[in-house]
């Protein structure tokens, strides 16, 4: 059954009263000193990593009332703090409850969370929200494989909280939860990969998709028909990278995020440079195939973007080695042509035929063998 998909909404709700509370802090007062309030959406400034470094080397980042502060890395290799209030929590708690309820969390389950809580957000992103719906929740951090397993049979852990690759490699040592919510790192986006973990755990395995400058934005419901968003916590966009514009619903983009109600450090229109597609429901904002890749190195190929980092989550979805792969660009007769040479073996017909489908061009080369060496991107366009 299809869709009725409605149309992107041009701004978030009360828009201008978003802007009004913003403009008042140091870090959006200069960027929206020309932007009136009753402004078109499109008008709005974005916000860069670089900004936000720029921000807190003149102390523009700190909040008065913050009662937390994470650290997360930026670009040149800075570490910038992230600072939350009491509200901010309280807020972030209650949207991922509701979306953890959807998800098929119950105030009775014992969840385990195997993030990191050492100076990043990390594990603190799920916890809040388990925490708000009332879950028991075990703040376990990652790596000890052992002791994850024998606490998640002493305790009988419903859920798991964990990255796809660890929570395998439980599943392998015998873990038996019903549900995992899957995080920082690609299972949707990898034809297959959710087959392999659901398999090895023997449970039911929904992508979430969260970041530490915004938290919690968007998870799977056992409907596995792509992630929705935490529309009372984030307003989110998927953008052109190269021209800003909005794109429409189904266009791949990079996606920039707005919080609605965060008190400390809220983002306005931030470029996360991650990779995806959107779409507007009747019943919510969805993301439908999770984050597929990075807008970094993105290449006009044929007229078509092409992001390097998409064609890996590619490869590896075909059980191909996306580690060792050149991605060779060229120009005959005066048009583009592309080619791939990867380590492995695979169909040559189904994966040209596949490729094409995928990113809407043709595939003039695939070469695969068991001891190519990759070489990354080879832009020979002159």
């Amino acid at each position: 059954m299809t869709n009725t998909l409605s149309p992107p909404s041009s701004a978030p709700t009360d828009s201008p009263a978003l802007l009004a509370r913003l403009r008042q802090l140091p870090l959006y007062r200069a960027a929206l000193a020309g932007v009136p309030d009753s402004a078109d959406w499109a008008e709005v400034p974005f916000l860069t990593r670089d900004r936000l470094t720029e921000a807190f080397q003149a102390g523009e980042l700190a909040h008065p009332d913050a009662v937390r502060v994470h650290l997360t890395p930026h670009p040149g290799g800075h570490w910038l703090p992230e600072y939350a209030t009491r509200a901010d929590i309280e807020a972030h708690g209650r949207a991922g409850a509701a979306a953890f309820a959807l998800a098929g969390i119950r105030p009775q389950d014992h969840a385990q969370i195997a993030f990191g809580y050492h100076r990043f957000a990390g594990g603190w992103i799920m916890q809040d929200g388990l925490e708000a719906l009332g879950a028991k929740t075990i703040p376990f951090g990652p790596g000890e494989s052992e002791a994850q397993l024998q606490t998640m049979r002493l305790l009988n852990v419903r859920v798991l909280v964990s990255a796809p690759s660890f929570a395998q490699k439980l599943g392998e040592a015998g873990a038996r939860p019903e549900l995992l919510i899957s995080s920082g790192e690609p299972l949707t986006s990898i034809a297959g990969r959710r087959e392999k973990v659901e398999a090895a755990l023997g449970c039911t395995a929904l992508d979430c998709f969260a970041s530490s400058e915004a938290g919690l934005m968007a998870l799977e419901t056992p409907a596995k028909n792509g992630l929705r968003v935490l529309s009372d916590w984030v307003y989110l966009e998927v953008i052109d990278p190269e021209t800003g514009a909005v794109l429409p619903d189904g266009e791949r983009g990079e996606l920039v995020v707005t919080h609605l109600t965060r008190e400390a450090m809220p983002l306005l229109r931030f470029r996360t440079g991650d990779l995806t597609r959107i779409e507007h429901r009747p019943d919510g904002v969805f993301l439908p195939g999770g984050v597929f890749g990075n807008v970094g190195g993105m290449l006009k190929v044929k007229g078509v973007k092409l992001f390097p980092r998409e064609v890996a989550f590619w490869l590896v979805g075909h059980g191909l080695d996306h580690t060792q792969h050149t991605l060779r660009i060229w120009s005959q007769n005066g048009a583009d042509r592309v080619g791939i040479h990867v380590r492995g073996t695979g169909d040559l017909a189904a994966l040209t035929t596949d490729f094409q489908k995928r990113f809407a061009m043709k595939l003039d080369e695939l070469h695969l063998d068991d001891h190519h060496e990759g070489k990354g991107v080879l832009d020979e366009r002159g």
